[in-house]
Order: structure tokens, then sequence, then C-alpha cells
């Protein structure tokens, strides 16, 4: 199962910024999923040794399924985005569950953080 931006683009944000990533959930084939009832947990991790770092359901909002199938956003505060630490290709995984089932949903090389530097 895949995981997406919404627009199809890299995400990208600098530590420290309050952010709402916008996410699509899809099978195999790139279809996107149901996520009507279910509850989500996301985890941004890597690569340089930094999490997993884990979002829980409460942070997510599912948008309207009947018209927008399979998306979502997280909602990332300044100290969310801090400690997910810099760098690139880092990888999101959300898992959904809905009755006892998990789904997960790989994001490879998704996002990248950047430092932040202070004013001078």
């Amino acid at each position: 199962m895949l995981l997406t931006s919404q627009n199809g683009q890299p995400l990208n944000y600098t530590q420290g910024d309050v952010v709402t990533l916008e996410l699509l959930a899809t099978d195999d084939q790139g279809n996107p999923v149901d996520l009507t009832g279910v509850s989500l947990e996301t985890q941004i991790l890597g690569p340089n040794s930094v999490g997993p770092i884990t979002f829980p359901n409460g942070q997510h909002t599912i948008a309207d399924q009947s018209t927008n199938r399979g998306q979502f956003a997280l909602a990332l505060a300044a100290a969310d985005t801090m400690a997910t630490g810099d760098g690139a290709h880092k990888q999101i995984l959300t898992e959904s569950t809905l009755t006892g089932v998990i789904t997960t949903y790989r994001g490879v090389n998704l996002l990248t953080v950047f430092v932040a530097v202070p004013i001078q």
C-alpha cells in the first residue's frame, strides 16, 4: 500500500514550522482507498538515525471519503517538526486500523526536513 502527497509532489518543511501534511493513501495499483471509520497513526523516520517519531490518531483529519477517497491530513506543531530531525529521503508510514485490521501505507523518500537557521 502506498502513501503520497495529495498533489503528487515531495513534501518539505523547516524544523520549527507549524505544518499540515496532506497525504493520500492508495492500494498497490494506485487507487485511493476508503478511510471511512479508520483510526490513523503515522510515523516519520530516518534517515539520519532519527525516529521513528509517532503521531497519534488525534493529529489526523480524514477528508470526506464520498468525494476525496484516501485523503487525510497530519497536523504537526513546531515541537513535532523539531523532533523529526533534519534530512532528505525521510519515510512516512501510516497505519490505518478498522475493526482490528491494520493496513500500512508507506511513503518512501516522501519528505525533506530543513534545518532551522537562526536569524543573525
